[in-house]
């Protein structure tokens, strides 16, 4: 465990704060809740939770962090001397955890984090906006926000009990958003 601490300092050192405190915490959260439905390796679950978006640690590999994150991963988890079958679980998880790119989730620890990171958006709508804000006129931030929602709800949230743990907030946010809808539309 001194070595998941130690992995965790790290990565909590290489993100940004609101990265850390509003992406990569709830993802944690939400894994381990997950996880107490199904028989995984804990230090492993944290582990992939962790490390999922490295790739993202610098901005401009945002499209493909899924693809850049693997041999960061796997460049922290040799440091730290994990053996292959963590780093190949790990390396799997980063390349899989956005499901519509890269590979599907085979395993229970993938499919728990990629559920995991789906849930994660649920918690933060305003942070979304908060991220987008320079780069696009605030409708086109509402319409984005709304596909990314709809498609974690309809394609991400895989796991029995994922949908049911957001549910709420997923009808809020839709509300939210359909309300913002007549705004837009005003002159």
């Amino acid at each position: 465990m001194k070595k998941l601490k130690e992995i965790r300092k790290l990565v909590k050192n290489r993100f940004k704060e609101h990265d850390w405190k509003y992406h990569i915490v709830p993802v944690i959260k939400y894994a381990k809740k997950l996880a107490r439905k199904y028989n995984v390796d804990k230090e492993i679950l944290e582990l992939a939770a962790l490390l999922h978006d490295i790739g993202r640690v610098d901005i401009k590999h945002d499209e493909d962090h899924h693809i850049v994150g693997v041999p960061e991963a796997e460049k922290i988890l040799r440091k730290f001397n994990y053996p292959d079958e963590v780093v190949d679980e790990i390396k799997h998880v980063v390349e899989s955890h956005r499901t519509s790119k890269g590979p599907k989730p085979k395993t229970m620890i993938a499919k728990i984090i990629a559920n995991a990171d789906a849930m994660a958006h649920f918690d933060i709508l305003p942070m979304f906006f908060h991220w987008r804000h320079s780069r696009h006129s605030f409708e086109e931030n509402a319409k984005w926000v709304e596909e990314k929602i709809r498609k974690d709800w309809q394609k991400k949230l895989t796991l029995p009990g994922a949908k049911k743990m957001v549910e709420k907030k997923y009808k809020a946010i839709l509300l939210i958003l359909d309300s913002l809808k007549e705004y837009a539309k005003e002159k």
